[in-house]
C-alpha cells in the first residue's frame, strides 16, 4: 500500500512539475490572432500630422506600426483603401444612466428600463467610434462589468458609480417632501448618493470603491441642472472632501470633483483632489494654480457653450436651471483660453446623457473649433479625446484600481490596446469630418471589429453602419439623422 501511495505521490508531483516549467503547453496554450491593416495613414495621438504605415495587431493589442509590413501566417489583412487610422475616441464625462435627467424614475420608468436604454445607448457611443468611456455619476457599476467583461457590446467603461453630495448639493434629487435622510428613487437605486459629515462620507466612499468603482466623483459645489442647489453652493465642507481623498488614496483610485467656483475648486485643491470638470466660474488665479498643482481638468465645450450659450438647453431643463445654465456661458470662452494658456492638463468630456443628448457625444470632440476666438485647432480637438484622456486613466490610478493597466489608451503605437477608427478623410486637417457617420468605416475595439464598411456588403466581415437598437433615431431626427448632430 506504501509503495502504491509513494507511486502515485511521484506521478501527481512530475505531472505538477511539467506544468509548471511548460508554461506553453497545450493546455494553456493560445494561439495568437494576426490582423494586419494595409493602405492606410496613420494618426497615433500625439504627432501634429499622418503618416503612412502598416499597423499590426496580435490578437487585442497593437503589435507593429510601420511601412510594409509581412502578414503573419492565417493574418487577416484590411484593405483600409488610403483611409485614414486614428485611436479610438475617448469620452471623460458620460451618464449613460441618466435617459431623462436628475428627475429620471419619479414619472416615466423605473431602474429595469433605465438599464435597458444605458445598454443602448453603449452600444451607441462604441459606434459613434468612443472605444473608451468615463461614466461619472450614476450606477453603471453593474452594467460596466457586463461591457468590460464582453457580455454586453460598448465602449471600455471607467465608472464613478452614485456621485456623492451633502443634503441639499448637486446629488440631492429627491423633492421638496422628502423628510431628512429620506430614500428617493435616484438614492435607492444609488446614482446618487446623499451623506453629511466624515462618518457618512466614509461609508459611502468605501461602499463605492467596494463595490467595484474605479473612481470617486463628489459634488463639490451647486450644478446647473438640478432643483435645490444655487450654483455657488460652497458644500460640502474641506473636511468632507478631505476625506473622500483619503478614501481614494486607500484604494488606490482617485476624486473626480464638479463644480464651477473659485471656492469649490480652491476647496478640491486644498483637499488633494487631481480632476476637475466644469469650473467656467473660475478666476485666472485659480487657473495658474492648477497648472502649478498638475492637475486635469475636463473640459466640455458643447455643452457649455452651444447647450447653455445659445440656449439649446434640454426640454426638461428648468427656468431656474436655465439661469444657471446662462451664467455658465460666460465663462465658456475666458476659462478654456486661461487653460491653455498656462498649460493645464485637459481632456473633453461631453457630459451627456439622454437620447436627446447623446448624440451630441461625437459633436463635443469637435466643437472646440467653433468657438469664437479659441486657438484650438482640429489636433488639439483629437488628443483632448485620445492621447491626454488616455494619459490621464493611466496616470490618476494606480495599477490595481486601473482596470485596463495592461496597455495605453488613445494612442497607435506599439503595445498599446487594439482600439483604433479607420476614417475616409483626414481629421487632423479638419476635425469636423468626424460629424458625418458616413466618414467613419471601421470601428475595432480590443481587437474586435464593430464597424466594417470597407467590404463588401457581402462579405461575411462587413459590419454595417450605425443603428441604434431600441430608439428610432430616424423618425426622431428626419433628415439629421443621417447626421451625428
Amino acid at each position: 500500500m506504501n509503495r502504491l501511495k509513494n507511486a502515485m505521490r511521484f506521478f501527481f508531483t512530475a505531472v505538477l512539475l511539467t506544468w509548471m516549467i511548460l508554461p506553453t503547453s497545450a493546455q494553456d496554450k493560445k494561439e495568437s490572432t494576426y490582423v494586419l491593416i494595409t493602405n492606410v495613414n496613420v494618426w497615433d495621438g500625439t504627432s501634429d500630422k499622418t503618416k503612412e504605415a502598416d499597423v499590426l495587431i496580435e490578437n487585442n493589442k497593437i503589435s507593429k506600426v510601420g511601412k510594409n509590413i509581412k502578414a503573419p501566417e492565417g493574418a487577416v489583412v484590411i484593405d483600409g483603401k488610403g483611409g485614414y487610422v486614428t485611436p479610438g475616441l475617448i469620452d471623460m464625462h458620460q451618464h449613460l444612466m441618466l435617459n431623462g435627467g436628475t428627475s429620471a424614475g419619479s414619472y416615466d420608468w423605473d431602474a429595469y428600463a433605465q438599464g435597458a436604454h444605458a445598454t443602448r445607448a453603449a452600444e451607441y457611443l462604441l459606434l459613434q467610434g468612443f472605444t473608451t468611456i468615463r461614466d461619472i455619476a450614476g450606477n453603471s457599476l453593474s452594467l460596466k462589468r457586463a461591457v468590460n467583461s464582453g457580455k454586453l457590446p460598448g465602449p471600455r467603461i471607467y465608472s464613478s458609480g452614485g456621485a456623492i453630495g451633502p443634503t441639499g448639493s448637486h446629488t440631492d434629487w429627491g423633492s421638496y417632501n422628502d423628510g431628512p435622510g429620506q430614500p428617493n428613487y435616484q438614492t435607492m437605486v444609488r446614482n446618487a448618493m446623499v451623506g453629511d459629515g466624515r462618518a457618512e462620507w466614509l461609508k459611502l466612499c468605501r461602499w463605492n470603491f467596494k463595490s467595484g468603482a474605479d473612481f470617486i466623483k463628489v459634488m463639490s459645489g451647486g450644478g446647473v441642472a438640478s432643483v435645490f442647489d444655487p450654483i455657488d453652493l460652497n458644500s460640502p465642507s474641506l473636511e468632507e472632501m478631505k476625506t473622500a481623498v483619503q478614501v481614494a488614496d486607500e484604494y488606490g483610485g482617485y476624486v473626480a470633483i464638479h463644480g464651477y467656483t473659485d471656492a469649490a475648486y480652491n476647496k478640491s485643491l486644498d483637499a488633494g483632489v487631481k480632476s476637475f470638470e466644469h469650473g467656467f466660474l473660475i478666476s485666472e488665479e485659480t487657473v495658474k494654480r492648477m497648472a502649478e498643482e498638475g492637475v486635469w481638468w475636463s473640459w466640455q465645450p458643447y455643452g457649455s457653450y452651444n447647450t447653455f450659450g445659445m440656449g439649446n438647453f434640454p426640454d426638461w431643463f428648468t427656468d431656474d436651471m436655465r439661469e444657471k445654465g446662462a451664467l455658465v456661458a460666460e465663462g465658456s470662452v475666458k476659462v478654456p483660453k486661461w487653460m491653455k494658456k498656462y498649460g493645464v492638463k485637459t481632456f473633453t468630456g461631453s457630459d451627456m446623457f439622454g437620447w436627446d443628448n447623446w448624440h451630441n457625444a461625437i459633436v463635443n470632440v469637435a466643437y472646440p473649433v467653433d468657438i469664437p476666438g479659441l486657438d484650438y485647432n482640429s489636433v488639439d480637438c483629437l488628443m483632448m479625446a485620445t492621447s491626454n484622456a488616455g494619459q490621464a486613466l493611466l496616470e490618476l490610478s494606480a495599477p490595481s484600481r486601473n482596470p485596463f493597466k495592461g496597455a495605453k489608451l488613445g494612442v497607435i503605437e506599439e503595445g498599446a490596446w487594439a482600439d483604433l477608427l479607420i476614417w475616409s478623410k483626414d481629421p487632423t486637417q479638419d476635425v469636423k469630418i468626424i460629424l458625418e457617420q458616413d466618414n467613419l468605416l471601421f470601428i475595432m475595439k480590443d481587437g474586435d471589429a464593430y464597424k466594417n464598411v470597407l467590404v463588401d456588403p457581402t462579405d461575411e466581415s462587413y459590419r454595417g453602419p450605425l443603428k441604434p437598437r431600441g430608439y428610432n433615431w430616424m423618425e426622431s431626427h428626419g433628415e439629421s439623422g443621417k447626421h451625428w448632430h
